[in-house]
């Protein structure tokens, strides 16, 4: 039996405690989840009651463990992955380096490639009402045919489609589709590690320049200081992009500090200079056009919280 715990342990401390107990052998992140539920009632208890209505735990615990991964490793050496479908977690008593095993794993440590497997989980277990499918933008494939400095602020991160008839009864969606109702709206995110008073009007201006072909547009960080708040809110009142605050810890938990304003149209042409670009965003469009033949979201097309490819 795992070690016990206090009640305000983190996730990750209940996951280490559960693969410690069983050195050397691998586990998923759903037989971890399972372990979390049946060591730790009282705390799982909590969360539900804390997690939206709606939430299931069973389902819930796997996405964040996965979407933890990377934070994980870097606070404990010894948590090792084993690449297999589905990845699988072990505990390595020989891998320890000394003094790295304590690592606290802040917005300030974490890099902003870490954030994204975060931000993806946030969106798969939906930010509103509907999940928001989301699609990982790597600038690195981008040809930049107009010279090294032309596509400067071109890319977002993160982008999204969201499935606005997804519960619908198939009898109501297919009336309102030959109605020409909307069907999806898109979504741009750029991802911060922390926004401060120094770097909130670059970090937000970035993320008006990226997202303005999409429906919404937000700018993401697992660290927002204070005094960043009130231009923020400013810059958000002439410019409608949002602002989510990501939990590094609980991804599902994150948060929309200032939602996005919504435009009514997407603007084609900029997606087009982005397509010819981008390898990854030929490949969203290619899925939203897909979308839009058939209805249909293939959830292995897109980068679930334990999918999203690693930066070269």
């Amino acid at each position: 039996m795992p070690q016990d715990l206090p009640l305000k342990a983190t996730l990750d401390e209940r996951v280490a405690a559960i693969l410690m107990e069983v050195p050397g052998q691998p586990l998923t992140s759903k037989a971890i989840g399972a372990l979390v539920q049946q060591h730790y009632p009282e705390w799982c208890a909590q969360k539900l009651m804390n997690s939206r209505p709606g939430v299931k735990l069973e389902k819930q615990l796997p996405g964040e463990i996965s979407s933890r991964r990377p934070a994980l490793q870097k606070k404990y050496p010894q948590l090792q992955c084993i690449d297999t479908t589905p990845r699988q977690f072990v505990w390595n008593p020989t891998a320890e380096a000394v003094g790295t095993a304590t690592v606290p794993t802040t917005g300030n440590t974490l890099k902003e490639a870490d954030l994204y497997p975060l931000l993806a989980h946030f969106l798969w277990v939906g930010p509103i009402q509907n999940r928001v499918y989301p699609k990982r933008i790597n600038e690195k494939t981008s040809a930049n045919t107009l010279g090294p400095r032309a596509n400067q602020w071109l890319h977002p991160d993160l982008v999204g489609l969201e499935d606005l008839m997804a519960d619908w009864h198939p009898h109501i969606r297919a009336c309102a589709e030959k109605a020409g109702d909307q069907r999806a709206r898109l979504w741009s995110f750029e991802v911060k590690r922390q926004i401060n008073r120094a770097t909130v009007r670059h970090d937000y201006f970035q993320a008006v320049s990226n997202s303005s072909w999409a429906n919404f547009g937000y700018l993401v960080a697992a660290e927002i200081t204070p005094q960043a708040d009130s231009e923020l809110l400013m810059l958000h009142g002439l410019h409608g992009i949002g602002v989510i605050l990501l939990d590094s810890d609980n991804p599902a938990e994150s948060s929309v500090r200032i939602p996005a304003r919504e435009r009514a149209t997407v603007d084609w042409a900029t997606g087009n200079r982005l397509a010819k670009e981008n390898k990854d965003f030929q490949a969203f469009a290619k899925l939203v056009a897909n979308f839009y033949k058939t209805g249909e979201t293939s959830e292995k097309e897109w980068d679930k919280p334990d999918s999203i490819p690693p930066d070269d």
